[in-house]
C-alpha cells in the first residue's frame, strides 16, 4: 500500500474561480460592435452622401415649368 497514508486518495481539487463566459452581455457587445462597423463601412463607401441627380443647366428644354 501507500507509504504515507496522508497522500492516499487525496483528491486534487482545482479552482474553477468565477470565470464567466459573458452570457447575453457578450453577445450584445458583439452585436453593437458589428453594427458600428457596418455603419462605418457604409459611410466610407458613400451610402449616406447626398447624391442628387445632376441637371444640365445649359439646355433650357431639359427643365420645364408645370403648366396650370
Amino acid at each position: 500500500m501507500a507509504n504515507n497514508s496522508g497522500d492516499f486518495r487525496n483528491p486534487k481539487i482545482s479552482d474553477t474561480g468565477t470565470k464567466s463566459s459573458g452570457g447575453i452581455g457578450k453577445w450584445i457587445g458583439i452585436a453593437i460592435a458589428g453594427l458600428v462597423v457596418l455603419l462605418l463601412l457604409l459611410w466610407l463607401l458613400g451610402a449616406f452622401g447626398s447624391d442628387d441627380a445632376d441637371v444640365d443647366m445649359t439646355d433650357p428644354d431639359a427643365v420645364t415649368a408645370p403648366t396650370n
